[in-house]
C-alpha cells in the first residue's frame, strides 16, 4: 500500500530506491562474506538471503530455504545447542550466539559465527527471529594453529630438562618446570641477583657475569655450582641473552640453566689424569736424565781405562785373553754409552729443552761419513753397502750433530736388521724446497701393523729376539724427533721378507718454530 497523496512518480522512485538498498546490501553481503536468514512463526517460513545461499554453497534455483535441511548440515551436536539457544531467546525475548561447524570436511566453509534478534509484534510477542551468519572459517583454523603451536612451546618449556627464565623489563614473568625438578626451589630464589645467595661461594665471580640486563642481542654465559634444596651442589651452565622489542618498547631477558654437572666431573677427572700423567711424565725424564747423566761418568772412566789396557800403554797385559776381554769390555761400554746418550736425547725432547743450533749443512757430507762409520760393520754382516749422492745441490739449515745423528740411527737399523748377503743403500735427492734422504735395505721387512708402533720410545717390532736385543728401540724414535724438530717428516714402507725403506724429507731453510 502507498502512503496517501504519493503520486505514481514518488512510488516509482521509492521502488527504485528499494531495489538499489537491495543491491547495495547483496554487494556488503559478498564483501564482508555473510548471510542472513528469517522465520516467521506465523506461517513457519524460512528466507535465505543471496549471501547465505554463499554460504552454504547451494544454489537457489535447487535448494529452498529449509530449516530441517540446516540443521542436517551442521555437526549434530551444534544442531542440539542450535535449538536450545533459539528456543533460550525466544522464551527470554534476547538476542542469543551461537558457533556451528559444517559437517562436511571438505567444505569452503566449515565455521559460522550466527548473532540472531527476535522480532516482536505489536502486542509484543515474538513474531520472528532473524540470524546473520558469517564466514570464520580462516580466523577459526587461524585460531587453531596458534593454540596448537603455543601448546608445543608450552610442552618445550615445561616439559624440557633445561631450565628456562624468561623476564620482562627486570621481572620474572615465567620460570620452567625444570626449576623444582632439578634444585627443588622456587622462582622468587632466581630473581635478580637472590639466586647469589645459593652459588658455591667459590663460584659467585663466575655467577656474576650473568647477573644484570646484557645488552639486546648479547648473550652472557658462566658455569657454577648452585645449591640444592637438599644442601648438595650442581653444576649448572646458565646463558642470559637479551631482547629488545622496538614495537612496543619491552625488554626481555631469557635464560637457559642446564646441569653439566656429568660433564664437569668428567672434565675435573681429566684434567687431574692429565696433571698425573704429566707429573709422571716429568719424573720419567728427570729419572731418564739424572741416571743417564750418573751412568756416563763411571762409563767413560771404564772406556777410557779399557783404551789404555787395549794399547798396553804402561806394558804387555801378559796373557792375549785379557787384550780380548779388554776389547770386549770397551765395545760394550761404547754401546751402553751409545743407549744412555739416545735416552738422554729422549729425555730432553720429552721436557722440551733439547735445543737445536741451525747452520748450514751438507746431507752429502753428512752421508759418506755414516756410511765410512758403518762400512765396516757392513763388511762383517756379510752385506753390500751403497751410497747414491747426485752432484745436486744438497745444502740445508740443520743442526750438524742431529742431521748426523739421522743417517747413523737409519744405516745402523738398516745394517742390523739385514740378514748376510743383502743390500743396504743410502741416497738423497734435492728439490728446490727441500732436500731427502732415504734408506733401503732387503732385511726382513715390517708387518703393516707395527708401521703404526715405530717411531715411539721403546717400540721394537722386530721377530728375531737375537736382533731386537741389539738395542733399547729409541733409533726410529729419535730420527722422527729430530726431523719433526727440522720441520721435516719421516715415511716408512716396508713389505715383510722384501725390505724396508725409510725416507726423511728436511726443508732446505730453518722452520719458524724450530725446537725448544
Amino acid at each position: 500500500m502507498s502512503e496517501p497523496g504519493a503520486t505514481g512518480k514518488d512510488r516509482c522512485e521509492a521502488e527504485a530506491f528499494q531495489r538499489n538498498g537491495w543491491k547495495h546490501f547483496a554487494l556488503a553481503e559478498r564483501a564482508a562474506n555473510f548471510g542472513y536468514w528469517r522465520i516467521t512463526f506465523a506461517d513457519g517460513k524460512m528466507f535465505w538471503s543471496p549471501g547465505m545461499y554463499r554460504l552454504l554453497g547451494v544454489d537457489p534455483a535447487v535448494q529452498a530455504p529449509d530449516q530441517v535441511w540446516l540443521m542436517n548440515e551442521v555437526e549434530p551436536q551444534d544442531a542440539k545447542h542450535i535449538r536450545k539457544t533459539i528456543m533460550e531467546a525466544v522464551a527470554s525475548k534476547s538476542p542469543f550466539y551461537y558457533r556451528s561447524r559444517s559437517r562436511n570436511p571438505a567444505a569452503a566453509v566449515r565455521y559460522v559465527d550466527t548473532h540472531g534478534e527476535v522480532e516482536l509484534g505489536p502486542d509484543g510477542n515474538v513474531v520472528a527471529i532473524i540470524g546473520v551468519c558469517h564466514d570464520v572459517t580462516q580466523k577459526v583454523m587461524a585460531e587453531t594453529e596458534r593454540e596448537k603451536t603455543q601448546q608445543r612451546y608450552r610442552l618445550i618449556a615445561e616439559e624440557a630438562s633445561d631450565i628456562i627464565l624468561l623476564q620482562e623489563n627486570d621481572q620474572n614473568v615465567f620460570t620452567s618446570n625444570a626449576m623444582e625438578r632439578l634444585l627443588d626451589r622456587k622462582p622468587e630464589e632466581f630473581q635478580n641477583g637472590e639466586y647469589l645467595k645459593i652459588v658455591h661461594p667459590d663460584d659467585v665471580d663466575e655467577a656474576k657475569k650473568v647477573l644484570g640486563r646484557p645488552p639486546a642481542g648479547e648473550t652472557r654465559t658462566a658455569t657454577y655450582r648452585v645449591r640444592h634444596a637438599d644442601g648438595h651442589y650442581i653444576w649448572f651452565e646458565i646463558s642470559t641473552r637479551g631482547v629488545h622489542d622496538e614495537a612496543t618498547g619491552t625488554f626481555w631477558e631469557i635464560s637457559v640453566g642446564r646441569d653439566v654437572t656429568g660433564r664437569k666431573e668428567q672434565e675435573l677427572a681429566l684434567r687431574a689424569a692429565q696433571e698425573r700423567a704429566e707429573a709422571a711424565s716429568k719424573a720419567k725424564s728427570l729419572f731418564f736424565a739424572n741416571m743417564s747423566h750418573e751412568l756416563r761418568t763411571p762409563l767413560n772412566a771404564i772406556i777410557g781405562f779399557t783404551d789404555i789396557m787395549c794399547s798396553e800403554m804402561f806394558g804387555a797385559l801378559g796373557n792375549p785373553r785379557y787384550r780380548e776381554y779388554a776389547a770386549l769390555i770397551r765395545a760394550s761400554g761404547k754401546h751402553l754409552l751409545d743407549l744412555i746418550g739416545d735416552i738422554l736425547d729422549v729425555a730432553k725432547i720429552d721436557a722440551g729443552k733439547l735445543e737445536l743450533s741451525f747452520v748450514p749443512c751438507d746431507l752429502g757430507d753428512c752421508i759418506r761419513e755414516g756410511a765410512d762409520l758403518l762400512a765396516e760393520r757392513a763388511r762383517e754382516a756379510g752385506l753390500a753397502l751403497s751410497v747414491d749422492i747426485p752432484d745436486a745441490d744438497l745444502s740445508l739449515v740443520a743442526d750438524g750433530r742431529a742431521l748426523k745423528q739421522i743417517v747413523l740411527n737409519l744405516l745402523s737399523n738398516a745394517v742390523k736388521f739385514t740378514q748376510s748377503g743383502g743390500r743396504v743403500a743410502i741416497g738423497a735427492r734435492g728439490e728446490p724446497g727441500s732436500v731427502t734422504l732415504y734408506v733401503r735395505d732387503t732385511g726382513l721387512g715390517i708387518p703393516a701393523e707395527a708401521l703404526e708402533r715405530l717411531g715411539r720410545p721403546f717400540e721394537q717390532v722386530c721377530t728375531d729376539p737375537m736382533l731386537a736385543k741389539g738395542g733399547a728401540g729409541l733409533g726410529l724414535s729419535l730420527v722422527r724427533a729430530f726431523t719433526e724438530k727440522h720441520g721435516g717428516s719421516m715415511r716408512i714402507e716396508s713389505e715383510v721378507g722384501a725390505g724396508t725403506e725409510v725416507t726423511v724429507e728436511f726443508p732446505r731453510r730453518q722452520p719458524a718454530r724450530a725446537a725448544a
